[in-house]
């Protein structure tokens, strides 16, 4: 009978200090993972079986194919990294992460027939993107009507997370039109700049952005004014119209928040067209937006002629923050043995958008690793209230809608820069915005949905 005893309690000790140490042991961490091996060029993930799929669903093919081949390649990172560590503890099972293209052709009804084959076919538990509103717009009914997690990582418009658009598979990760206007007007509150002039994309996410931003200039610069105004169409080839109806007012900073074909066209032509600073005529005009730290038109125009424009991101990548750095030198690293598209100066570092993205993921997996389950009734309640702590970042998620509340960057570009490129300007050391003062907007109608 004693031996007996000493067996069974021998037994339930093992068994103990097993499950003592199964967390740490199935817990996956950013940046622990084999990331020598990985090459968005050449991703190995598991194709078939029993896996956690995942989609990018955004624009594959056109003049903005560069947008989803970017985020192939920030995804694959974050998949790589974490299946090398053997994958994620889900359902009962360690899964790895499959990754699946879905092509949105940047256009609302292609890219619901793309999700919705996500969904259906694919058997998706995660469908993310997308670059626009309307298509997000889209892509959200999607979400809501097959009951499938849907991450916005790259729409910006308010209205997005507003009744009656919102719905609980819905979260958004980045930043938003009150988010990057309310930083951007606060970082002009004490600058010598006063006069803006508004020439933004005729959509939901240009009126949008205006619309905050002007919002927020009367609150934190009341002194300022708009001296103009205008929207054009998407993809538009000749911005030089509106250009000299610029120059002619006599802005201090174009404030467009154009993203893709249209922040290139719009820089270059103001340069080709020779926009000057009116408080530094030796630059060029500003230009303010959150998307401008693409290199390829910053390239082009050369490294002085890019100083002074003003990128207000939703997410920076400060290397100033340990964790950060981190993941900088690691992805920088790889580029040097990564072949075309991914060799170009594009590429070089996970820059604004990219780190956004990529923060993005490990959020998401982080969220069904804490919630032991890829089933969407298990990962809602789990990330509302969460905040993530990796990268040296503090983001929390509002529970009643989804929105990511955080501190924003704003920076301006520099040349000479600190990020190896002697070609174009990059963005210097941010100045980071609180995020009392860049919050997303807020819609009343979801006011103590969650009880917590």
């Amino acid at each position: 009978m004693k031996l007996r005893k000493v067996f069974f309690s021998a037994i339930v000790a093992f068994f103990c200090l097993t499950l003592l140490g199964l967390p740490q042991a199935i817990a996956f961490e950013p940046l622990k993972g084999d990331l020598a091996t990985f090459d968005p060029n050449n991703q190995i993930f598991p194709t078939s079986g029993d896996t956690i799929k995942v989609a990018i669903t955004d624009v594959f093919t056109g003049p903005n194919a560069f947008v989803g081949q970017s985020y192939w390649a920030t995804l694959g990172f974050v998949a790589h990294d974490i299946n090398t560590q053997g994958g994620i503890l889900v359902d009962g099972k360690m899964k790895k992460i499959q990754i699946i293209k879905a092509d949105t052709q940047g256009k609302p009804a292609v890219g619901k027939r793309a999700a919705e084959k996500a969904c259906l076919q694919d058997k998706v538990d995660m469908f993310e993107g997308v670059a626009g509103s309307h298509v997000s717009k889209v892509l959200q009914q999607v979400a809501k009507k097959f009951k499938t997690i849907y991450v916005n990582f790259a729409a910006f418009s308010d209205s997005l997370m507003d009744v009656p658009n919102w719905n609980e598979y819905t979260f958004r990760i980045n930043g938003t039109a009150s988010t990057c206007g309310g930083a951007l007007a606060y970082f002009y509150k004490d600058r010598p700049e006063k006069k803006f002039y508004i020439c933004a994309q005729d959509y939901l996410w240009g009126h949008s952005f205006a619309k905050a931003f002007k919002t927020a200039l009367k609150k934190y610069r009341p002194d300022a004014e708009i001296v103009g105004e205008d929207y054009h169409k998407l993809f538009l080839k000749d911005f030089a119209p509106y250009l000299e109806k610029i120059r002619a007012s006599g802005a201090d900073v174009i404030v467009t928040a154009a993203w893709g074909a249209d922040n290139e066209n719009m820089i270059k032509q103001s340069r080709q067209l020779g926009l000057k600073s009116p408080q530094n005529p030796d630059q060029y005009i500003p230009i303010a937006s959150p998307f401008l730290d693409d290199t390829r038109p910053l390239e082009v125009i050369g490294g002085p002629a890019g100083r002074g424009l003003v990128l207000c991101s939703d997410f920076y990548l400060d290397r100033r923050r340990p964790m950060i750095k981190k993941l900088a030198d690691i992805w920088n690293k790889q580029w040097k043995t990564w072949k075309k598209p991914y060799s170009t100066e594009l590429y070089r570092w996970p820059g604004s958008g990219w780190f956004r993205n990529i923060i993005g993921d490990y959020w998401y997996f982080d969220i069904i690793q804490k919630a032991g389950s890829t089933k969407p009734e298990k990962v809602i309640p789990t990330w509302e209230g969460n905040t993530f702590t990796q990268f040296d970042l503090n983001i929390y998620m509002r529970p009643d809608d989804h929105q990511a509340i955080m501190e924003r960057p704003v920076a301006e570009m520099v040349f000479p820069n600190m990020w190896d490129q002697p070609n174009n300007a990059a963005p210097g050391h941010p100045v980071w915005i609180p995020a009392k003062y860049c919050m997303p907007t807020f819609d009343d109608k979801l006011k103590g949905r969650v009880k917590k």
